[in-house]
């Protein structure tokens, strides 16, 4: 049995620590204040909004597999309900979803509390680039200085910027991690005290700043008697818009959603902008997580093959399945 430290309670690093957790002590470091990472929820003034990630799909066996139980319990549900498209022109087709879009349920980080199941995860704890490596492992430490353990192997599932921080001179110093690209986005939500009623609960839309909106509140379990919005921008729009300031970013992506689904902002009782700079992957790959076994580092994440839940935790599985129950270094 080895001594695991997983950084990133996102659904990767959660996969990652349930599926290595039955043969090694395994440890999982969050600098953030909850689990799920981009599967987050953010509540305030009594409204809840999955402002990152807003339903994830389920093609291959194994993740099919993994959310079954999920499923079982009630934790994951599918999220049914037409997709409006809205072209150039501000015209609307309504379309079913070609896949099953499933959720977290009450919120969409109830799957990420689910996964994570009796794992031991310790939360608001920002680990420190690593030292040097002794012969007898990894001295973990917080950015504070404050000791967090010794470990055998130390296995990142973070976004590649954040990884390459952590390792330092330590990690791999070309390949797709080092290589990857990620893009920004822009999350605005909005609570009303009633409702929002449409014919649909997501809108893809094809020009601006916005690439899609979601009635939050139409997610099963969500409280159906407030509305609940949340509406990101296109990766281009927050890229150009990155280090404007907020309040001025806040206030195009009113109007774009004024503009393209009716609803008045300044209605709301809560209205809030939060920046994702990795929201996805720039361009999928195919790659392998990145493993050195001789000195105990590993990382894996959407930069292996891309964005989406399933390839995350697919992603998390692979490198369970490379280190193995044995986990001797060498």
């Amino acid at each position: 049995m080895s001594t695991i430290a997983i950084i990133g309670a996102g659904i990767g690093g959660l996969a990652l620590a349930q599926a290595l957790a039955g043969a090694h002590e395994v440890v999982v470091f969050e600098k953030g204040r909850g689990v799920g990472g981009r599967m987050a929820t953010r509540y305030a003034d009594g409204f809840a909004f999955d402002h990152g990630a807003q339903y994830f799909t389920a093609r291959d066996p194994a993740f099919v597999a993994l959310l079954a139980p999920m499923i079982a319990s009630g934790a994951v549900a599918p999220w049914s309900g037409p997709i409006a498209n809205i072209a150039d022109d501000g015209t609307m087709r309504l379309a079913a979803p070609r896949d099953v879009h499933y959720v977290g349920v009450r919120h969409m980080n109830s799957f990420a509390k689910a996964l994570a199941g009796n794992v031991t995860v310790r939360t608001g704890v920002d680990v420190a680039p690593l030292p040097q490596r002794r012969g007898d492992g990894w001295a973990l430490s917080d950015s504070d200085g404050v000791a967090l353990g010794q470990f055998d192997w130390v296995i990142s599932s973070t976004t590649p910027h954040q990884t390459m921080a952590l390792f330092g001179a330590h990690g791999p110093l070309d390949g797709p991690l080092t290589g990857a690209s990620m893009l920004p986005c822009y999350a605005l939500m909005l609570g009303f005290a009633k409702p929002i009623v449409r014919e649909w609960v997501m809108a893809r839309l094809a020009t601006g700043p916005l690439a899609l909106v979601a009635i939050n509140s139409s997610k099963p379990g969500r409280d159906g008697q407030a509305g609940a919005l949340v509406a990101h921008s296109t990766s281009d729009w927050a890229a150009a818009h990155l280090d404007d300031d907020p309040a001025d970013n806040q206030a195009a992506l009113e109007r774009a959603v004024a503009e393209a689904i009716g609803v008045d902002p300044a209605t709301a009782r809560f209205r809030a902008l939060h920046r994702w700079k990795s929201a996805r992957l720039a361009q999928d790959q195919n790659a392998a997580p990145y493993i050195d076994r001789a000195r105990g580092l590993a990382a894996s994440g959407d930069w292996t093959t891309g964005s989406r839940v399933e390839n995350v935790v697919l992603s998390a599985l692979a490198l369970a399945a490379m280190i193995g129950d044995d986990a001797a270094l060498g």
